[in-house]
């Protein structure tokens, strides 16, 4: 849920069409779990994001997007 909401409020969503928003949620969280495993393990732990988790997870949707699966 902490994905999406970040992804939402830094406008990641902003240039996806709605009617593919749900698939570019599931895809974005498929994407992080499985090619950022350790972040997503450090945010579920912390259950808060640091200055520091903030820009790697920042990077990490802009790197998925740039793959444009979804």
């Amino acid at each position: 849920m902490a994905v999406t909401l970040f992804s939402v409020n830094k406008g990641y969503y902003d240039d996806v069409p709605v009617e593919k928003a749900l698939a570019f949620e599931s895809a974005l969280r498929a994407y992080l779990k499985s090619k950022y495993a350790a972040l997503m393990a450090n945010i579920e732990k912390a259950k808060d994001l640091s200055a520091d988790d903030e820009k790697a997870l920042s990077a990490a949707v802009e790197d998925f997007k740039k793959n444009g699966a979804f």
